[in-house]
C-alpha cells in the first residue's frame, strides 16, 4: 500500500501539477478507475494482516501495542480517504471545479496526500517493530541443527549430527 501511495504522489500527482487545470482533470478522470482499483487491493490485505497480528499477539503486550499503533495510523489514513480524498477525487472526475478551484484543490490534495504517505510509512515502521518484538518474545528457545566432532584419538573417532536447542541469550 505504501508503495502504491508513493507512486501516486511521486509520479501521477507530480505530473498533474505540471498540467493546466482542465488538462489535469481530463487526465485524472481517464486514470482514476485504474488508480482507485489498486488502493483496496493493497490496503485491505495490509489491514487484515494487522488485525490478525493483533489477535495473534494479544498476550505479548509490546508486540500487540506496536500492531495497535500500526492499525491506528492505517485507520487515520483510511479516514482521510473517506472524508477528503474520495469526495475530492469524485469532484475532479466530474470536473465540477473551475480551473482556479481545480488548481488550488490539486495543490492541497497533493500536500495532504503526502501526509497520508507519512502515516503509512510510520505504520510500516510500527509493523517492523511489532515483528521484532514478536520474534523476541516467541523465539526464546530456537531449534538448531548442530554437528559435533571429536577429534580422533587412537581409541575412537566420534561424529554426531542431531537437532538440539539453545537459549537465544546464549548465542
Amino acid at each position: 500500500y505504501l508503495g502504491n501511495l508513493i507512486n501516486m504522489g511521486g509520479v501521477h500527482a507530480a505530473f498533474w501539477l505540471t498540467l493546466e487545470p482542465v488538462a489535469f482533470m481530463n487526465d485524472f478522470a481517464g486514470k482514476f478507475d485504474l488508480l482507485l482499483m489498486t488502493l483496496p487491493l493493497t490496503f485491505l490485505p495490509s489491514l487484515l494482516a494487522i488485525i490478525v497480528a493483533i489477535w495473534n499477539t494479544r498476550k505479548t503486550i509490546l508486540a500487540r501495542n506496536y500492531w495497535l499503533c500500526a492499525l491506528v495510523l492505517s485507520l487515520i489514513g483510511l479516514g482521510l480517504s473517506a472524508v477528503y480524498f474520495i469526495p475530492m477525487n469524485n469532484g475532479f472526475v466530474a470536473q465540477s471545479f473551475t480551473p482556479e478551484e481545480a488548481r488550488v484543490n490539486l495543490e492541497f490534495w497533493y500536500n495532504l496526500h503526502w501526509v497520508r504517505v507519512a502515516l503509512s510509512a510510520v505504520s510500516c515502521l510500527f509493523t517492523l517493530l511489532a515483528f521484532k518484538a514478536t520474534v523476541n518474545a516467541h523465539h526464546q528457545i530456537i531449534p538448531v541443527l548442530y554437528t559435533h566432532l571429536t577429534l580422533p584419538t587412537k581409541e575412537s573417532m566420534e561424529i554426531t549430527v542431531g537437532v538440539g536447542y539453545f537459549n537465544e541469550k546464549e548465542r
